[in-house]
This record gives structure tokens, C-alpha cells and sequence, in this order.
């Protein structure tokens, strides 16, 4: 289990009441949606060196990266 730390976060109450209507357990939900921006803010660095290192991504190169995240129906919408 990762080691944790108690800090205080200042949240509108309407949000805090939507949170606790889905879910007992707020701090795991806060986590969660931490981790996941997390996630993407090193993804967007890496796509962001690598399109330096070998340019910007083609049309094509799109088009192929959705119909694998989203399926090959995706891949249609897109081109």
C-alpha cells in the first residue's frame, strides 16, 4: 500500500455533496482523479517530446492512434 499523508483541501459544497452521492470513500475518488491527471500530464509531456524530437504527427497517424484507443468505428469519424 502506497504511503499516504492527511492534508486539508478547500472543495465547493456542491461538489462535495455530488462526490458523496456516488461515493462513501471521497479521498479515494479525489485520488483517483489525482492520479489520472497525473497520468495524463506525463503523457502530454512525452507526445509533446517526442514531436519535437520527430515532428507533429501526421492526419493519418491520428486517424490510426483513435481506431486503436476508440476502435476501428472511430478511425471512420476521423478521416
Amino acid at each position: 500500500m502506497a504511503k499516504t499523508k492527511k492534508v486539508t483541501i478547500t472543495l465547493p459544497e456542491e461538489l462535495l455533496e455530488s462526490m458523496k452521492s456516488h461515493t462513501d470513500n471521497v479521498s479515494g475518488y479525489i485520488t483517483e482523479l489525482a492520479e489520472r491527471a497525473e497520468r495524463r500530464r506525463l503523457l502530454r509531456e512525452e507526445l509533446d517530446r517526442y514531436q519535437g524530437e520527430f515532428g507533429v504527427f501526421t492526419d493519418e497517424e491520428m486517424v490510426e492512434a483513435r481506431a486503436l484507443l476508440h476502435g476501428t468505428e472511430e478511425a471512420g469519424r476521423a478521416a
